[in-house]
């Protein structure tokens, strides 16, 4: 940014300030009672025996004027006594297609998911945390959903799934999918399209391998916009950040995924169809991160209690350690991207920003 930028733009923030703020009040004046909805509560530490896992991934791409450049990253740690690591990568291209962030998002999501599935087979794991909501990544839109015909979609199921189903039996840690490249080339006109859509497949039927193990698996996120409980345009989340500031947590929400929630699922519809999910907020220690829960089953207080109890043993600072570290592993720095496309000998492709870089 110039110079003269900044100064302008510091001499508006000072001269809008009052008003600013004058809103903020306003937006807090109509905020409810959220005491109702809260139950202050201090967790004591758990010290049972117990493995925990928490896992996490990353993105980084650049954008040259004939392709997509990306690395994905993803990191599962299983903490009993000792710390062990999985860490699987992948660094590749693809064409440029308005689904591109949709897809790489995927392909990461498989990342965490298999490394999830791998940790609770081969460690016995009591309880995995999952970074983020698992909900949202059931119900997000699938791709190319709308965009390729009941046809094409059907055939892309009744030729690939068995398949599919068969590759990720075999419980490596990638995108299953790709196996089936070249066989999609020469059946569909658009074989970017096709990929698409056999990955979002793909992503599905892994979501509901790691949801059976629903009594295990706990998502939990930082942020959250979601307004279901007071229905203003303040988030929930900001109104009990606000206003609770002890150890404690929200009553407990469900929600089943109803047909409200999502249309058919084109797998396993029958199984994601009897999910009911648990959702409350929670603050681990007085004055730290609020945070939000996600449970795939339905939870009682007294479960909720106790599950926070063994988190909170591993968390430093109101946060679960074992997430922390493995975010921060797994971030893909611009100077780490530098490196990987010099030697991948891409530094001097062309990206069409040049001529204003």
């Amino acid at each position: 940014m110039g110079v003269l930028m900044l100064e302008s733009l510091l001499e508006l923030a000072l001269v809008k300030r009052d008003n600013l703020r004058d809103k903020l009040e306003e937006l807090y004046a109509s905020a409810p009672d959220t005491s109702q909805k809260w139950v202050e509560h201090t967790f004591n530490e758990n010290k049972e025996d117990l493995i925990l896992s928490a896992g996490d991934g990353s993105i980084h791409k650049k954008k040259f004027l004939s392709f997509v450049f990306y690395v994905i990253s993803a990191e599962t740690l299983i903490y009993k006594n000792k710390l062990e690591t999985i860490e699987n990568s992948n660094i590749d291209i693809m064409p440029h297609h308005r689904f591109v962030e949709d897809r790489l998002r995927n392909h990461m999501s498989l990342f965490e998911l298999k490394n999830a599935l791998k940790s609770l087979k081969d460690h016995k794991v009591d309880y995995y945390l999952f970074d983020g909501s698992i909900l949202g990544n059931l119900i997000r839109p699938i791709p190319m959903d709308r965009e390729l015909s009941a046809e094409i979609k059907d055939q892309i199921r009744s030729r690939y799934l068995n398949s599919l189903e068969g590759e990720l039996n075999l419980e490596q840690v990638d995108i299953s999918s790709n196996k089936f490249e070249d066989h999609i080339a020469e059946k569909f006109n658009n074989k970017t399209e096709a990929m698409v859509y056999l990955e979002s497949l793909e992503n599905l039927l892994v979501i509901s391998k790691l949801l059976k193990y629903d009594k295990k698996i706990v998502g939990i996120s930082k942020t959250s916009t979601s307004n279901e409980l007071f229905e203003l345009d303040i988030p929930d989340m900001a109104l009990f950040d606000r206003n609770h500031r002890k150890q404690g947590y929200s009553l407990p929400k469900t929600q089943e995924v109803s047909k409200k929630v999502k249309h058919d699922f084109p797998v396993e519809n029958d199984f994601f169809r009897g999910l009911t999910f648990t959702t409350f907020y929670a603050r681990l220690e007085d004055n730290k991160n609020l945070l939000k829960f996600e449970l795939p089953y339905k939870a009682e207080e007294e479960e909720i209690e106790n599950l926070l109890n063994i988190i909170k043993t591993n968390c430093t600072e109101g946060y679960p350690y074992l997430l922390k570290k493995a975010h921060n592993d797994v971030v893909i720095k611009k100077r780490d991207m530098l490196h990987l496309l010099r030697i991948m000998g891409l530094d001097n492709e062309i990206t069409g920003r040049e001529s204003v870089e």
